[in-house]
């Protein structure tokens, strides 16, 4: 069985492995890639939005904007409900999002947008996997594991280190698997933060144990977009396993 981190980069997916042989970092230019190198997948954890609303805003947005400390909230960006994701031009996009929600669209939400497509097309096609599919954030994911708020950004020299030692404690062999993709890949198609995301999802993806938390809160289910997908940011907590 394999759990699985992925984070978005500039050239495609970076991906974490672990299973019972160890982890290992792989690149890949499309998400359908990672299924079709890896099809015994038990949990895949991705910091991409997954169930998209038809109007109004995703309560596991802002829960999960309300757990991040200040100077952290900005990381999740909005979601574009599914009539804009799918608009023909941006402009379009924000207009309908605009109407549908009272927002517009910012440009890192814009700027994602495509690997959302990417996602929500593979999920349609792929039913039977959905359910190994669980949408996540990395900056929380690093909270419950260090066990309270970090101190750096991610782009921050600091950050990478503060980062770098959380996921040494489940993965003895980070640093050298960070140096191995960095030798690979320059750094702006891989940064080391989209390595570091990565190693943190699949660390979640693993410890959960198959009962991860969710936002938003409160509820014995997540709520459902029109497909089906759940619209809800997984985690673990690692003080209050279930």
């Amino acid at each position: 069985m394999k759990y699985v981190g992925v984070d978005a980069c500039k050239c495609g997916w970076m991906a974490a492995i672990m299973d019972k042989t160890g982890v290992r970092c792989e690149v890949f230019p499309e998400f359908a890639g990672i299924w079709d190198a890896h099809s015994d997948i038990q949990r895949l954890f991705v910091d991409i939005p997954v169930g998209l609303a038809a109007e109004g805003d995703r309560g596991a947005d802002m829960e999960a904007r309300r757990f991040l400390p200040p100077g952290f909230k900005s990381s999740i960006f909005n979601t574009p409900v599914r009539k804009a994701l799918y608009a023909r031009t941006n402009a379009e996009a924000k207009s309908i999002n605009q109407e549908l929600t009272g927002k517009s669209l910012s440009e890192q939400s814009l700027g994602i947008s495509k690997k959302i497509r990417e996602v929500d097309r593979w999920l349609q096609a792929h039913q039977k996997e959905q359910g190994k599919v669980f949408e996540s954030h990395p900056e929380i994911c690093f909270i419950h594991c260090a066990g309270g708020p970090l101190s750096y950004g991610k782009k921050d020299f600091l950050g990478t280190l503060e980062r770098m030692k959380i996921v040494r404690k489940f993965v003895k062999s980070a640093e050298d698997l960070l140096v191995s993709v960095r030798e690979r890949y320059t750094r702006t198609n891989v940064a080391a933060d989209d390595i570091l995301d990565a190693m943190v999802l699949a660390v979640v993806a693993k410890e959960c144990d198959g009962r991860p938390s969710f936002f938003p809160a409160g509820v014995e289910e997540p709520p459902q977009d029109e497909t089906g997908l759940p619209m809800a940011v997984w985690y673990h907590d690692f003080s209050n396993p279930r």
